[in-house]
């Protein structure tokens, strides 16, 4: 059994009144009632750059979370749910944990970001 067709109907008239109205005299600014909020401070973040990410084998560059130390990372397999943690070889803290299944190399390298 198919159900029936509905055909959408045109009436063809138009509100004019909504349209012929002169504009509104004051426009709403949005978050113009707002107080002002106090800044948050800077939270720390990290620099990263991924390289050969359709490769079996890919490449990371980043920073350290902790002391800002260039690194380059080898790491196997595609990003996963499995978190890996790479270890800073300047400060040997946990310098990322990477979605990776397996990191293959850490090396210590300039970081690209510090001026």
């Amino acid at each position: 059994m198919k159900p029936p067709k509905v055909e959408p109907q045109v009436t063809g008239k138009r509100n004019k009144k909504k349209i012929d109205l002169p504009p509104a005299t004051k426009p709403h600014i949005p978050f113009q009632d707002r107080l002002e909020e106090p800044e948050l401070p800077p939270e720390p973040c990290q620099h990263m750059q991924f390289l050969d990410c359709n490769s079996e084998i890919g490449r990371v560059i980043f920073e350290c979370y902790h002391c800002q130390q260039g690194i380059i990372s080898e790491y196997k397999g595609r990003p996963s749910v499995i978190f890996t943690k790479v270890k800073c070889p300047n400060c040997e803290q946990t310098a990322i944990r990477l979605q990776a299944r397996e990191v293959l190399s850490t090396t210590a390298i300039p970081s690209p970001w510090q001026q």
